[in-house]
């Protein structure tokens, strides 16, 4: 059984073939598998991890693309749907040379928004040490009923519970429903990663990190990690903060960066033997510098290359980045 289940999206990502154009100007696009919490359950399985993953796929040839490229990456797929009653879901990203990034979604209607609370299967889940969901699939019904219902399963079972915020503000029918759907989901989550963008979404601009993040761990959480970019992460517990650096490297597409950065997170969560997510809080100050530092590393090797499942680094790439003896 995985020890670490994501639960969510997998889509095809278009990128450009050229580089630094918006949408409009791009002659030609190439298709990779994504999607945040596919994304995840990769990198977990790169970084050395047992990943497993849940969601709808569509019965069409970017379907089957997507749950090959899940297994040749050894995620389990055990849990996964298949669909004949819509088509896998697409995006179109790139990054114009400003770093804007801009993204068209074609989801409505699209095969993982059609996950059903009755296709969750509660053994799968209660047998995980660490369920992961996001944001995207809370958007409609039914994969945001079937969302719900994977993660009470998971808190009823006593497994620890992490949540990308993951805003994408096209898909969501108003910033405010966007606003009140997220600050429920951090009241089930007991680890939150958030962009500093995202968090001032959630708590309004001008607040500093030392305040947002507490203001998300009001909430329930007990541990906020805020990515930060080039500049690294910020973790929050009700016990301590900081900023941990990240490392230079020159940027090719930031597509699935904060995808590595989670991953490598839960990864060493589950290395270190989080079974309970009592053992979250007690996590010392000095293994949650390490572990941010890990993932800093992950995210920003994720950087280096174009897309997002094809860009995520394996463990050996992050340990020599940190100096380490890799095992």
């Amino acid at each position: 059984m995985p020890d670490i289940i994501t639960v969510g999206e997998a889509i095809i990502d278009f990128i450009p073939t050229l580089p630094g154009k918006g949408l409009a100007d791009t002659p030609a696009f190439e298709k990779r598998p994504g999607g945040a919490p596919a994304n995840v359950a990769v990198g977990v399985a790169r970084l050395g991890g047992n990943a497993g993953f849940v969601g709808k796929f569509g019965q069409d040839p970017f379907g089957r693309f997507l749950l090959q490229t899940l297994a040749e990456n050894r995620v389990d797929t055990a849990a996964a749907v298949i669909t004949g009653e819509a088509k896998t879901g697409l995006a179109f990203v790139t990054l114009k040379e400003n770093g804007e990034r801009e993204f068209i979604f074609y989801r409505e209607p699209c095969a993982d928004i059609l996950l059903a609370k009755e296709e969750i299967h509660s053994g799968y889940i209660q047998e995980t040490r660490i369920l992961h969901f996001g944001t995207v699939s809370l958007i409609a019904e039914p994969s945001r009923s079937a969302t719900y219902h994977a993660v009470k399963l998971a808190r009823e079972a006593g497994k620890t519970v992490s949540l990308d915020v993951n805003l994408r503000e096209a898909l969501w029918p108003s910033l405010n429903q966007a606003r009140k759907e997220i600050t429920q989901a951090l009241q089930w989550a007991h680890l939150v990663k958030v962009s500093e963008e995202e968090l001032n979404f959630l708590v309004g601009p001008g607040v500093s990190l030392e305040e947002g993040a507490t203001a998300l761990l009001n909430l329930g959480p007990d541990l906020i990690l805020v990515t930060l970019g080039a500049r690294g992460c910020y973790y929050k517990t009700k016990k301590s903060g900081r900023t941990i650096r990240g490392i230079s490297i020159t940027p090719v597409d930031t597509t699935g960066a904060g995808d590595a950065f989670t991953a490598a997170m839960l990864t060493r969560l589950a290395d270190w033997g989080l079974g309970h997510p009592r053992q979250v809080t007690s996590l010392s100050p000095a293994i949650l510098e390490e572990f941010c530092f890990f993932a800093n590393i992950a995210g920003a090797l994720t950087c280096t290359k174009n897309g997002a499942i094809s860009a995520l680094p394996l463990r050996l790439e992050v340990e020599n980045r940190m100096g380490l003896k890799a095992k």
